[in-house]
């Protein structure tokens, strides 16, 4: 009988032994743990390469110089909408400046982002431009303004800027070539731009017949985002979620306005160093810092 019991006491306590032992991993828990981190890893590259594309494809930087943005307050107008729906529009896109952090003016100002709404733009524009001739600033060819003039977009943007210093001015070579004056202490750095402009301001045009079946939320968004950055006629932004799918992604469901990708660039846009060449660079990192959760 003692044999028994001690026999069944040694079986208790190795089983459990056992029991309280972690089981054996099978394969497939083994290599777990490194599936998850290979597919953390591909998120995070696709992210940056969408990031890549949609600021690289957006932003417009002209060859040598800083991304436009606004120094001087932002002081808007509109005119062709309802006053209730000319109302919504002036305070949202005043406080979507305010949160990127663009300069924004009181209300008693002199408009200098002027948002028009009409059935024939190109028809106005062409009268409007011929009573003022000075209403787009032609320093770098009158090409510029001519598709301007005769766009077929549904909403575009003309900017108007200047050099970002005091006396600074555009000087022509032979055959017309405009280059403009060096403006900032980092002449010949490659660390910085040599040229900085600013926007002085902006002119929005807004098709009335392409228009029709949106939202004013959608509109305003859209304006907002032409209005406060200097964005490429016709970007193609990938798989990015952004309010300039509107007009691109017909038969789907349309963006209902400016996504956290369009908010998270113009805050990047206004607190990044206008002098550092590597501008676009420091975007594109504060995109994946805010999005890449």
């Amino acid at each position: 009988m003692r044999g028994i019991r001690a026999s069944f006491w040694v079986a208790v306590a190795l089983f459990s032994a056992s029991a309280s032992a972690e089981p054996p991993s099978s394969p497939e828990a083994a290599q777990q743990p490194a599936t998850v981190t290979v597919e953390a890893q591909r998120q995070r590259e696709l992210i940056q390469e969408q990031i890549n594309t949609y600021v690289s494809a957006i932003a417009m930087p002209n060859r040598g110089e800083a991304l436009l943005r606004w120094q001087s307050p932002v002081c808007p107008a509109v005119m062709g909408l309802s006053a209730a729906e000319g109302d919504f529009l002036l305070e949202r896109l005043s406080k979507f400046a305010m949160d990127a952090g663009a300069p924004v003016a009181p209300k008693d100002c002199g408009p200098n982002l002027l948002v028009i709404v009409s059935p024939e733009p190109n028809v106005l524009l062409k009268k409007w431009w011929a009573r003022n001739p000075r209403l787009f600033k032609d320093d770098k060819g009158i090409g510029g303004v001519t598709r301007f003039l005769n766009s077929t977009q549904p909403i575009r943007a003309y900017y108007n800027a200047n050099l970002d210093c005091e006396g600074g001015a555009y000087k022509v070579r032979g055959g017309g070539t405009y280059v403009p004056s060096h403006c900032t202490s980092a002449l010949g750095s490659k660390l910085s731009w040599e040229v900085i402009r600013v926007i002085v301001s902006v002119i929005v045009i807004v098709d009335l017949k392409q228009i029709s079946d949106l939202t004013i939320g959608q509109l305003t968004d859209y304006v907002t985002l032409i209005s406060l950055a200097q964005i490429r006629e016709d970007p193609n932004p990938g798989a990015a979620p952004t309010i300039l799918h509107l007009f691109t992604d017909k038969g789907t469901t349309r963006p209902e306005g400016l996504s956290d990708w369009d908010q998270s660039f113009l805050e990047a846009l206004y607190t990044s160093n206008t002098e550092s060449v590597m501008q676009l660079a420091v975007i594109k990192d504060r995109l994946y810092g805010d999005l890449a959760h």
